[in-house]
């Protein structure tokens, strides 16, 4: 064969072997084209909201929990206990890094729609046998081989497998997002309640102080009444009983003040401290107005009824992960390098070589474990599909019941206000006529026991109102924002 033969003969293996890598390269993209999704579509639950919220006053307005946390906590100490919280509370901190555990886990599936080229290299020496046969008689017993090689593998998506995958791990994502503001929310309205419940509590220690003061003037008075030959010792000792009571509730008042400091310390991601105060929180009950809004945003708002919605999308879209292993796969693979026996011709064109072609592989008998797995994927979207009715459902009924309480609170003041103040009345009444002598220490000693009574339990009142604020602001889905 002369050179022009040759060059001729070169011409078409190359003509050849680029057609053939054309097939193959076309392969994929007509597979992609061809290919099928299995497994149902991922989406929203159909969930039945009510017409609306049950004691909603303003079904069809803006919504309370529309607002952001602080147009709704206005005092500017809670606000900054808020911040301190939402910067350094463990819980938070950790839903964060779901996130990113969430979103390196999307990354990796994501990874699979690509192909996956690796490497190697290597290089060794032999020193055959004459005896085994490895090398002739008299041959060169010793030789040396070096390579450099790729590896290549591509899984097409013939059935919809890495696509549902991928649909799953973004819902994973989309639910620890989501999952992270639900503890944001919860935070904001435990730092919240928690400041509510200690103002609360300086408020008791204050009437305690004071109504104990007040207990010690009349137990002197009684005393000096006894030793003119007025009063009895009885008296004197019921007047003691009352001062006691006041005094015992002092230090049981200050201990829970000391625990609900340690609490928001807690809630704060700090070790136990003291805990600065602000203004009066009377603002936030005479400021706002719960309204519900619309039914069906609220379930939009919630960012745990969303969290449910995305666990049960990506529950779904498992069952089509799990329906395509149970059918062939389809990959492309293929290696190619460089091959030498000398380490100085090695990166010469004539050291090339490579192979590349589909390779179909799939379960023949697997004792039904395809099967079985399908089975588990659908009964976890079923389960999934349940956890998120039962969130819905408890969002409205948390939203009802806080929207009912501060009505209810308010009901409540006002009559507990007018009860205080009737025991006032009395409360002076029976001191007046027990001085005038017309009457025994038991009158006063009953008024100024249901007048304690009354002003923790007036105070108590005021507290639950403004609980009932935040705790309406978190069940509507506020605090995220």
């Amino acid at each position: 064969m002369n050179v022009t033969d040759k060059s001729i003969a070169s011409k078409a293996a190359s003509h050849h072997t680029a057609g053939a890598m054309r097939k193959f390269y076309a392969l994929p993209g007509l597979l992609f084209l061809s290919s099928c999704v299995l497994g149902p579509q991922p989406g929203s639950p159909d969930a039945k909201a009510p017409g609306s919220i049950r004691g909603d006053s303003a079904p069809h307005g803006e919504s309370f929990g529309d607002k952001a946390w602080r147009q709704v906590f206005t005092d500017s100490t809670l606000r900054e206990l808020i911040e301190r919280a939402l910067t350094n509370n463990p819980d938070l901190v950790a839903a964060t890094y779901r996130i990113e555990q969430a979103r390196a886990r999307a990354n990796s599936a994501r990874s699979d729609w690509f192909p996956q080229i690796g490497g190697s290299g290597g290089a060794t020496a032999n020193y055959g046998s004459e005896n085994a046969g490895q090398v002739a008689p008299g041959g060169d017993r010793s030789s040396e081989s070096y390579d450099l090689s790729a590896l290549l593998s591509w899984e097409l998506d013939l059935w919809g497998g890495i696509r549902r995958s991928n649909e799953a791990a973004r819902s994973r994502l989309l639910e620890a997002e989501y999952r992270r503001d639900a503890v944001q929310t919860s935070l904001i309205a435990a730092v919240a309640s928690a400041y509510i419940d200690l103002k609360n509590l300086d408020e008791r220690l204050a009437i305690s102080k004071r109504t104990a003061e007040s207990r010690q003037s009349s137990l002197e008075l009684v005393t000096s009444r006894r030793d003119g030959g007025v009063s009895s010792d009885l008296e004197v000792g019921q007047s003691e009983a009352l001062l006691g009571q006041a005094r015992t509730a002092i230090p049981i008042t200050e201990q829970a003040i000391a625990a609900k400091e340690n609490e928001i310390r807690f809630l704060l991601g700090e070790y136990p401290a003291g805990v600065a105060r602000g203004g009066s929180l009377d603002s936030l009950d005479r400021s706002l107005g719960i309204k519900g809004g619309l039914s069906s945003t609220l379930l939009e708002r919630r960012p745990d009824v969303a969290a449910a919605n995305q666990a049960y999308q990506s529950a779904v879209a498992e069952i089509g992960v799990a329906e395509a292993l149970r059918l062939p796969s389809l990959s492309l693979t293929g290696n190619g390098g460089v091959l030498s026996s000398q380490l100085d011709n090695l990166l010469d064109s004539n050291s090339a070589a490579y192979t590349i072609g589909p390779r179909l592989a799939g379960p023949i008998f697997d004792a039904g474990r395809g099967k079985a797995r399908v089975d588990a994927a659908n009964a976890l979207a079923g389960e999934a599909l349940a956890a998120h009715d039962r969130v819905a459902k408890l969002a409205f009924r948390e939203a009802a019941d806080a929207i009912y309480a501060h009505l209810k609170t308010g009901e409540i003041i006002t009559e507990q206000e007018r009860l205080v103040a009737a025991n006032r009345k009395v409360a002076s009444v029976a001191s007046e006529r027990f001085q005038g002598g017309e009457s025994s220490y038991l009158e006063v000693l009953d008024a100024e026991r249901s007048l304690f009574e009354s002003e923790l339990t007036l105070t108590d009142a005021r507290r639950d109102r403004l609980l009932a604020v935040v705790q309406a602001y978190r069940a509507l889905g506020g605090g995220w924002k």
